[in-house]
This record gives structure tokens, sequence and C-alpha cells, in this order.
């Protein structure tokens, strides 16, 4: 562990060498990278991994994959007894194989993915943020290595219908506000809406712990329709999985554990739609959802078995909206500014948080010669459960959370990241207010 921090460290310091005196540009590439790939994108990597072992780019087997690593740097406020300087890694493996280039059998996949994360202690603590300012970290163990996807995907209806089931991910498919953009003029596609790197982008603060995610994900399945209305952009999704992890006395974590439907529940289901506005034909999204959360939650006091409370089921709801506001090269690319909203709402008295509002803009390729960058600006405010007295010795009411970035491609697969975050209330009442953390994060996609 210490030599990978201290060799990402001697990396980074490179990298911000290099930034400072001058990049060449970079050609645009498919889908710059989000700040957690792991937790909101499907087919991680560029496949270049398989092609290096010499598999053919339209094979039916791809094999690719994702490094992320940051460090942290607590520069005033937070919890005082933590280290300041942290680090996370995220190394996320991929084998899929289309099941229609192999054996006929069209419109069907299958894929299997392996997921390793290292994080010092303090990563996710120092700063005093319960909605989360690091969106790698991770709950313990904070050193794993897990199964994190095995799956199989089968369209109908010529891709109307899909089907996934198998151990996945669902918060790429739910409560995802970095979704795609989709129009139906190919340049002004946007993949991936925003790289801010704290946790409400990659799961909704009414959801954490809830929603099986990244490091958590779960066995279950998931149907998407797409019906032919409103242009093909109208969908709903629905799902269940195992519900295990989603209980907060974090008993089992299933990113770990053997895949079980034998438990608890978590059911959870979204609709929504798409447009596209103006002779620019900048495209915009909604989407409403509603989840349940089956079995006994229990919450304790810090430190105590015994001074606990339950509450048997949660429920809760959830909102996202986003828009292209403008476009810098209308007729060239896909660059411009989007801004985006998720609130989320849920009335459970084990939830972590109550309600929650997240919302931020980027402006994506800001420069016509590097239109892989991408600048943003994102804020995250959070409703704080204290149901227990106990619990209002622990949290504070409310916490807002203020996020900058800038991502920057270094190279056809490599992105470098600093990022501010300012907290002028935190919700840890042991930390500090007006806390201030740096981040430096470097993305290689393979």
């Amino acid at each position: 562990m210490h030599a990978v921090y201290a060799l990402g460290s001697t990396v980074i310091r490179g990298l911000i060498a290099c930034v400072w005196v001058g990049v060449a540009p970079v050609m645009a590439q498919s889908s710059p990278p989000t700040s957690n790939p792991a937790a909101s994108q499907t087919a991680p990597g560029t496949g270049e991994l398989g092609r290096l072992l010499g598999l053919p780019a339209d094979g039916a087997l791809r094999i690719g994959g994702v490094w992320v690593g940051n460090g942290t740097s607590q520069w005033s406020g937070g919890v005082s007894n933590q280290n300041a300087v942290n680090g996370v890694q995220q190394l996320l493996l991929e084998a899929s194989l289309d099941l229609g280039k192999a054996i006929g059998l069209d419109h069907t996949w299958i894929w299997i993915q392996g997921l390793q994360v290292n994080a010092t202690t303090g990563a996710g603590q120092v700063t005093g943020s319960m909605q989360g300012a690091n969106s790698l970290t991770t709950s313990p163990p904070l050193n794993r290595s897990e199964l994190f996807e095995f799956a199989i995907r089968k369209d109908f209806l010529d891709g109307r219908l899909r089907v996934i089931a198998g151990k996945q991910s669902t918060s790429i498919t739910f409560a995802n506000i970095n979704r795609p953009d989709k129009t139906d003029v190919a340049r002004y596609q946007v993949d991936n809406l925003t790289s801010l790197a704290f946790t409400p982008i990659y799961s909704m603060p009414t959801l954490l712990g809830r929603l099986p995610g990244y490091t958590n994900s779960a066995l279950g399945l998931t149907i998407t329709a797409q019906p032919d209305v409103l242009d093909g952009r109208a969908y709903f999704s629905a799902g269940v999985y195992d519900g295990r992890g989603g209980l907060r006395d974090a008993s089992v974590q299933t990113g770990l554990d053997a895949p079980s439907l034998s438990g608890p529940l978590f059911s959870i289901a979204e609709a929504g739609s798409g447009w596209v506005a103006g002779k620019a034909r900048k495209p915009g999204s909604f989407g409403l959802g509603a989840w349940s959360q089956g079995g006994e939650s229990v919450v304790c006091q810090s430190g105590s078995t015994t001074n606990c409370f339950t509450e048997l089921g949660a429920w809760g709801v959830y909102a996202l909206l986003n828009q292209r506001l403008s476009s810098f090269r209308p007729q060239q690319d896909s660059s411009g500014i989007s801004g985006f909203l998720s609130a989320g709402w849920s009335p459970s008295i084990s939830n972590q948080m109550g309600a929650s509002v997240t919302a931020g803009f980027t402006a994506m390729g800001p420069l016509g010669s590097r239109p892989n960058d991408s600048i943003g600006v994102g804020v995250s405010w959070a409703k704080i459960n204290r149901s227990e007295p106990f619990l209002e010795a622990e949290f504070n009411p409310n916490e807002l959370m203020l996020q900058g970035y800038a991502q920057i491609a270094l190279a056809d697969s490599l992105y470098f990241q600093p990022t501010v975050t300012v907290l002028p209330l935190v919700g840890d009442r042991d930390a500090e207010d007006d806390s201030v953390s740096g981040l430096l994060q470097l993305t290689m996609l393979f």
C-alpha cells in the first residue's frame, strides 16, 4: 500500500508540472470518464487491454477497465484528530462477451467485473462530511477485492425491452444524474454530465447505503422498457435486489458476501423521458423514482451495541433533471454548458439522510483545442436524521457542501483532475465548520 501511494504521489507531482507548463491538444474521444466509473458507467475503459492481448477491436470478447487514484489534503476545519493527507485507489477490470457474435445468440451479452479498492483510514472521514466529499472512499473494510459484477443482458423488441439478471451495480441504472444525454444529432450527445468527485453524484444522499452500487453491488433483476413514444426517449426501469446491504446495522457487505435473495429485498422503479430544445437540438431529460427497503434496520449510538432503535422497512422518492444550456461549437462537437439537479426525500427514521438536493453546472470542452477537458461546480445539501437523543449528539441537523473541479485530458486515455471542496456546514458534530480540502486524481482507461 505505502509503495502504491508513494508511486501515485510521484506520478501526480509530475503530472502537475506537465499541466502548468502546458499540455498538447488532445483529440476528441468518445467518453471522458466520470470521477467514479465503477459507480456510474457501463463497459468501463476503452478495450485497449484486450487489443494488447491480441483480441480484435470488433470481436465478440472485450477486455478493458479503468484505474483511478486520488490523494486528499485537509487544509482547514474538518475532524482534527484525523490524518490531514489520505488516499484511495480503485481498479476495475471487465471481460464481456457478445453472444450474438460468439454463438449467434443475438442481442445477448454476458460480463464479469473485478474490483479492487484500497483506502487509508481517514480518507472518508477527515472532512466531516456525512454525504461524502470523495466518492472513491468505501465503508470498512477499507482494503477489498471483490467480484463486483457478473450478469447477463438480453434485449427484446429491437432493443426497446432490456433485461439484466445477476450481480450488478444498480446506481448505473437508477438515480444516476450522470446518465448519457441523448439527442438525434450524434455530435451533440454527452456521455457524462459531470466529473464532480463528491459522493452525491454517484449515490444520492437519501439512498446512501440503501441502493446497491459501489462498493456493495447486489444480486437481482433489472428490467428497462423504452416504448415507441416521445421519439423513443421515454423509459421505465424497475428492479429487485438483495437488500441485506441496505440494512443500517451494516452487518452484510453484499459486495464481498455470497450473493443471495433469501433475505430482505430492495425494490426500486424509475420513469422519465428526454427531449431536445431549440434549433441547436440541445438535449435534456428528467426522471422520477421510488424505492422500498425490506427488513429491519438497526441504528445504534456510536460505539454502543445496546443503545439502539429499530425500524421495519423504509421507502423514499427522488427526481432527476438535466438540460444543455448552451453550445460552444454547435457545428463541430458536443462542447457546451449543461446543468443538472437531483432531489430525494424519505420519511424513514432510520435513513441516514431525510432529504437532499444536489445541483451543478459543467462546461465541457471550453477550449476548441482541448475538446475533452471540462470544468464544473456543484452544491449538495442534505437534512440529516437525528431521530433519537443520542443521534442529536453525534450529527448536526444539516450539511452543505460545495465543490469545484477541472478535468484535464493528458493523453487519449489519461485524465488529471484537481478538485476543491468546501463545507460551510458539516454533518459530523465532531468536525469544525468551514471545512476546506483539496483532491488530486488521476484516471487511466485501458
